[in-house]
């Protein structure tokens, strides 16, 4: 990964801060000790919990593999050996970025950590088929090899980078017999090569199936609802 770049220590203590403070305030409130207040509290407190434990991966304190692929955005490159570079943002909070790379069969094989201090970067492949990472905030270029390994860096103006960076791209999605495409049905990345049609792989398993953007929001609505009914309830009762 990138040597340059920290770990952002208040990105990841202010979501624990936030679940720390709503709990007591919820807790603190008066008919706290309903069964169905408890309960909504608690599914509230998990999908606030849940977030911050996510954001630890996103944010590099415990290690993580591959992210999911559904926070995709802005640039893919498409290789002329058959690879594909894609930038994605952490589909939990949009705090982090990551640069990934995946074989034309889906197969993930390497990550690239941009030193964009919260700002806006773009990725560009080389002629020696190394990849570039130029950073506006920190006019830096990031040089990595394929493999994820940092290689240099080169210090050059914002003003001077040969990109627009409030424009979506440059992408390269199609190019010697290897496509990405996103499926009609499914909605999911995928890669079409002459052999066939592969879906991304997906991310760490903890990421997709535990940690995952519809089990919080799902934790959250539900304990919304829970709280919903008891306000009802106590309503009734007065009336």
């Amino acid at each position: 990964m990138n040597p340059h770049v920290s770990i952002a220590w208040m990105e990841v203590i202010f979501p624990w801060i936030i679940t720390l403070i709503v709990g007591i305030q919820l807790w603190r409130q008066p008919n706290s000790q309903r069964r169905t207040v408890k309960l909504g509290i608690l599914a509230i407190l998990l999908s606030l919990g849940s977030a911050s434990a996510g954001n630890l991966f996103y944010q590099r304190v415990a290690n993580v593999r591959a992210w999911p692929t559904s926070s995709i955005f802005d640039q893919v490159l498409v290789t002329p050996d058959g690879n594909l570079f894609v930038k994605m943002k952490d589909p939990i909070l949009a705090r982090a970025n990551r640069v990934q790379l995946y074989s034309c069969r889906g197969e993930f094989k390497a990550a690239f950590q941009p030193d964009s201090a919260g700002g806006l970067f773009k990725i560009a492949l080389n002629p020696d088929d190394t990849l570039s990472i130029y950073s506006v905030r920190t006019d830096t270029i990031d040089i990595f090899s394929t493999d994820g390994t940092f290689l240099q860096r080169r210090e050059l103006d914002s003003r001077e980078m040969p990109f627009e960076f409030l424009k979506p791209g440059p992408s390269v999605t199609s190019l010697n017999g290897c496509e990405f495409t996103v499926d009609r049905v499914s909605g999911q990345p995928i890669v079409k090569d002459s052999t066939g049609v592969w879906p991304l792989e997906r991310g760490d398993w903890i990421l997709e199936d535990i940690l995952n953007r519809r089990n919080i929001i799902c934790a959250a609505l539900f304990g919304v609802l829970m709280l919903f009914l008891s306000y009802v309830r106590m309503r009734n009762r007065k009336e």
